[in-house]
């Protein structure tokens, strides 16, 4: 049997003290100080509606912007999923709920979007997605063509001197990864 094909009972929510939870500073996942504030508008508007997912010990796999979302806001209790798994298996969690995320079809979107402004909640849409009045046109705008988005994921290394950048950078080469040169 593979590791995918074992079951594991899955626990109803909890509630618990925020306070309880702990962090392992190693979540990739991060949101900019205004994503934070939508987060915080969404869960005063909606609350808790999203368990926060742990381990037995109560280490977070997922859910920790909207745990420090609900400290924020001054809250003390949150749901949790509280799974039986080893640490891997959490990690392996927050990795695949932080990363597999589906694509959003434009015109989908721009059906709900129409549906949601005509409703009159225009201002929470765009400001809770972010969205500038040009960004949120551009999706009832149907003689636009869709740009193709290639995901990438890179790192910059900040190097004191060109000297340090060329060491790094065939350091980088040699340990098999492809670099590019850039100057700011």
């Amino acid at each position: 049997m593979s590791e995918f094909e074992k079951e594991i009972q899955i626990p109803m929510a909890e509630r618990v003290r925020l306070e309880d939870l702990k962090f392992d500073g190693c979540n990739p996942n991060r949101l900019s100080r205004e994503g934070m504030e939508r987060l915080k508008a969404s869960i005063r508007k909606w609350g808790d509606i999203v368990p926060i997912v742990t381990n037995k010990d109560l280490l977070v796999a997922d859910g920790e912007q909207r745990a420090l979302a609900m400290k924020e806001l001054g809250m003390t209790e949150c749901s949790v999923i509280r799974l039986p798994v080893e640490d891997v298996d959490r990690r392996l969690l927050r990795q695949v709920l932080n990363k597999l995320r589906g694509e959003h079809l434009k015109e989908l979107d721009a059906e709900e979007f129409r549906i949601i402004v005509d409703a009159g909640a225009e201002e929470d849409l765009k400001y809770l997605l972010g969205l500038s009045d040009e960004k949120l046109q551009t999706y009832f705008d149907s003689d636009i063509e869709e740009v193709e988005y290639h995901e990438t994921f890179e790192v910059v290394v900040s190097c004191k001197d060109e000297a340090e950048q060329e060491t790094v950078y065939n350091k980088l080469r040699r340990d098999g990864y492809k670099c590019r040169v850039l100057t700011l």
